[in-house]
């Protein structure tokens, strides 16, 4: 076991650690802005809407195209796709569009597929989460990967960051959990490996990370200010914040 800490908290007995993906490990702007684009594009194109429309489409999704960065409300890398599903069919309706759940979905779904072929261009790492990662792997403490992703992004992810063999499980949000603050996803994972969840935390990188951690019933949550939501508003949701993944020390514990 280890302990994590950090000038403002110190984490104790820790067994496991389970990771969030965009934003907590990954650039989250950089990768999903262009999701963000081709999905816009498409129902645009499907349509026949006007450039207004597209502009419209790409800022309800979460993306301030002229700075090419995440919103912080979301949807995307903060909701799960059902949610995100949602808010552009309420935006339709309110343009007196009606478009059906079933139509996103097979939409979503061939963009995905496509993607996936490039997708690799789009993963960048953020730094310190990264070197976070490696050191963890030289202490007796199982990671775990849990995003709103597919688990196919997820994997995809880690192996172009070399961390595949970092994880000893992945979760994405096609798993069967349901969505990832219902804690499902955590409880599956105490089960499978045998650990305390009062020996497990999770880093992320916005509240809904908390809320799994809370509703999974683990020990704690370090909330770090490397996604789209700033460190202010983040330290409403716990009392273990960072700027970056580096301002946490590990040692062994006795």
């Amino acid at each position: 076991m280890i302990n994590l800490f950090s000038k403002n908290f110190k984490l104790k007995d820790i067994e496991g650690i389970i990771f969030d993906k965009d934003g907590t490990l990954t650039n989250s702007s950089f990768y999903w802005s262009e999701i963000i684009k081709r999905r816009s594009h498409k129902i645009t194109n499907d349509l026949g809407l006007s450039k207004e429309s597209y502009y419209d489409l790409v800022k309800v999704m979460g993306l301030d195209i002229s700075t090419n960065n995440l919103l912080p409300e979301g949807p995307i890398a903060i909701k799960s796709r059902n949610e995100v599903i949602k808010t552009i069919i309420f935006h339709l309706k309110s343009k007196n569009i009606n478009i059906s759940k079933d139509y996103l979905e097979t939409l979503f779904k061939e963009i995905h597929t496509n993607f996936s072929k490039e997708s690799y261009k789009f993963i960048k790492p953020i730094v310190p989460a990264y070197k976070f990662v490696r050191l963890l792997k030289k202490f007796n403490v199982k990671l775990f990967l849990v995003t709103s992703d597919t688990k196919s992004n997820a994997e995809e992810a880690i192996r172009v960051l070399k961390l595949r063999n970092c994880f000893d499980y992945v979760i994405g949000g096609d798993s069967g959990f349901g969505d990832k603050k219902t804690g499902a996803s955590c409880e599956f994972i105490c089960t499978k490996f045998n650990l305390n969840k009062k020996k497990v935390i999770c880093i992320g990188d916005a509240p809904v990370d908390n809320e799994m951690a809370i509703n999974g019933k683990l020990k704690s949550s370090i909330l770090v200010e490397s996604g789209q939501i700033e460190l202010k508003l983040l330290s409403k949701f716990s009392n273990s914040c960072v700027s970056d993944l580096s301002e946490i020390s590990i040692e062994l514990e006795n």
